[in-house]
């Protein structure tokens, strides 16, 4: 069988063909390598400088009643009848619960009886000791007898009246201990009532931080917040413990807060408390860094600021000398190097350097 030489123009086609895969390949591959030449830009977090920056601290808090008790009937019976339930708001004199009165009434009806006839005793012996027909003896016995009879009068009104149970206060019945027809002994407790009109709020402070308060001192402003709510609310100074907790070794401190409107807080509710200067005088002075964002060389004290170059979340990093003052629990103050909007570079510091570009994240 002869071959066939193939014609000239399928040569032309095979070159072309050749020619095009090649350039393809050698595109991709300087695609690629460019790909790999691309620097890979450092992620660093900041922190915006402003001025009048103020010292605060907080502190875990837990919310109580300004005022509570926990009320029972001081004489033993069977309930008669309960007026309110656990969460009922009430008035103070409000009649809460009773005992069944008929054994009370019977015992005030006695001893009004024997009180009656001891002041009747009595009248007539003052009549006759006057005339010395009886002995002074006999007039003060009867005398005894009638101050007797009137003080048992007087405890059997008195149990009668124990037998109602009211409201000492303006609260909400936080929880009630006995239901009706119950036998109470007297020693019982019915029920615990809250005034949430008025709530306190105690933290505990270590004597680290206690050493340093002032006696007398207001320079703060102490307000709370609460989970969930987006408002601060302000907290006056009740009382602070002068002895340590034995196991903690922290002192209690105790503050009145008016109960929110716009959020319900109940007693056992945890918060967070929070200290801060009162003092709103803008100075360099008030500037403080985290400590960790201050670095040191041969050179001296330094930090890295960052300068945005554009819109994409991309700076210049910046070295800057400063100058440290006190370190506390805001951290180190910085009393020369840095000035208002400077973005401190606080987290990706070790892999960075002067001139270096660098991504922002959130700040933090």
């Amino acid at each position: 069988m002869l071959n066939k030489k193939p014609s000239d123009k399928t040569f032309l086609a095979i070159i072309i063909l050749s020619l095009l895969t090649t350039l393809s390949a050698c595109d991709n591959t300087e695609q690629s390598s460019k790909k790999q030449e691309l620097p890979t830009i450092k992620p660093v977090r900041t922190t915006t400088i402003s001025f009048g920056q103020k010292e605060s601290r907080s502190f875990p808090g837990v919310v109580d009643a300004s005022q509570s008790a926990e009320i029972g009937f001081r004489v033993a019976g069977e309930l008669d009848a309960v007026f309110v339930k656990e969460g009922q708001a009430v008035k103070k004199g409000e009649i809460l619960a009773t005992l069944d009165q008929t054994d009370y009434k019977i015992s005030l009806q006695g001893t009004n009886s024997d009180y009656l006839k001891a002041k009747a005793d009595f009248d007539r012996a003052s009549k006759l000791v006057k005339k010395g027909a009886i002995s002074r003896a006999d007039y003060d016995q009867l005398s005894a007898q009638l101050s007797a009879s009137k003080a048992k009068l007087k405890s059997a009104e008195q149990n009668l009246k124990y037998t109602v149970l009211k409201a000492p206060f303006n609260g909400v019945i936080a929880r009630t201990y006995l239901s009706n027809f119950e036998k109470v002994s007297g020693t019982e407790k019915f029920a615990a009532i809250q005034d949430l009109s008025v709530l306190e709020v105690a933290i505990d402070i270590p004597e680290s931080i206690m050493i340093k308060v002032k006696r007398g001192s207001s320079e703060r402003d102490v307000y709370a917040t609460f989970d969930g709510a987006d408002n601060q609310y302000p907290l006056t100074f009740k009382e602070v413990s002068t002895r340590a907790d034995e196991k903690t070794q922290t002192y209690r401190v105790q503050f009145i807060m008016d109960a929110p409107d716009d959020i319900n807080v109940l007693p056992g509710m945890s918060t967070t408390v929070f200290a801060t200067e009162k003092d709103d005088t803008k100075s360099s002075e008030d500037i403080y860094v985290p400590a960790h964002a201050v670095m040191e060389d041969s050179t001296g004290r330094f930090v890295f600021i960052a300068e945005p170059i554009d819109q994409h979340s991309t700076a210049i990093v910046k070295r800057k000398t400063v100058v440290v003052g006190k370190l506390n629990e805001n951290g180190i103050q910085i009393v020369k190097g840095l000035i208002l909007g400077d973005k401190i570079i606080t987290a990706g510091m070790s892999k960075i350097s002067n001139d270096m570009t660098v991504r922002l994240m959130d700040e933090g």
